[in-house]
């Protein structure tokens, strides 16, 4: 995924603060809150989004197997002021779906927990193809797999488990078949949950930690000559 163009509203607001150095916990406060309401089986566990370049539209994804294209409602500061559903549709086969991604001609990619697996789709109404697997995600725990994916700027997949495997996360490319690019080191009970690549082809990770009833999140950028020296 390209950060110019498409990307998670949550990554793309915070790697824009990301600096070329090691970062201070920060506390802010958003420029706008809207609380977007909705029922039936499809509403809820939202787990990636797709902005359009115009960011008046989206497709957002829920861990329900759904997708929904959404518009949304702006001020004249461009101020995030209200959700407006347009309408949504079902992946075939269902699933628990975490991450999302697109490329420029529609094809859309997702990944999944339990079990943990890739899909392709031709595009948004299509069926979801499922693609080689990785002998090694069977033994991933059914909700603790592939949260985070992303395309680069060639459209080469790559995603990562929330578990870790020892002191690292495999960093999965998939060319004929998956590989381990690179390893992510394990760092302070932080997890990837989501991914992205900005236009200058580094890889920016979403990254969440649990402490008891709240949890913490943090932005890393891995750089692909160095996949084990993230900068936060």
């Amino acid at each position: 995924m390209i950060l110019s163009r498409r990307h998670m509203l949550t990554l793309s607001a915070a790697a824009a603060l990301v600096p070329a150095r090691a970062a201070q916990a920060i506390a802010s406060r958003p420029d706008s809150l809207v609380v977007w309401r909705g029922r039936g089986a499809y509403f809820g566990g939202f787990s990636a989004i797709e902005l359009r370049s115009d960011r008046s539209r989206a497709l957002v994804l829920s861990d329900r197997a759904f997708l929904v294209r959404v518009r949304l409602l702006r001020d004249p500061d461009a101020r995030l002021t209200g959700i407006e559903e347009i309408e949504h549709f079902p992946l075939s086969g269902g699933g628990d779906s975490e991450g999302l991604d697109q490329r420029p001609d529609g094809t859309l990619f997702v990944s999944y927990e339990g079990p943990a697996r890739v899909a392709r789709l031709a595009d948004e109404r299509g069926a979801p193809r499922r693609l080689t697997r990785a002998p090694e995600w069977r033994s991933l725990p059914s909700n603790r797999a592939l949260e985070a994916l992303a395309l680069d700027a060639s459209g080469v997949a790559y995603t990562l488990a929330e578990t870790p495997d020892g002191d690292s996360f495999p960093l999965w490319r998939l060319t004929d078949r998956w590989q381990v690019a690179g390893r992510v080191p394990y760092r302070g009970g932080f997890v990837p949950v989501g991914a992205d690549f900005g236009p200058d082809g580094n890889l920016y990770l979403l990254e969440r930690k649990f402490r008891l009833a709240f949890f913490a999140t943090r932005i890393s950028r891995l750089r692909p000559d160095a996949w084990d020296r993230p900068e936060t």
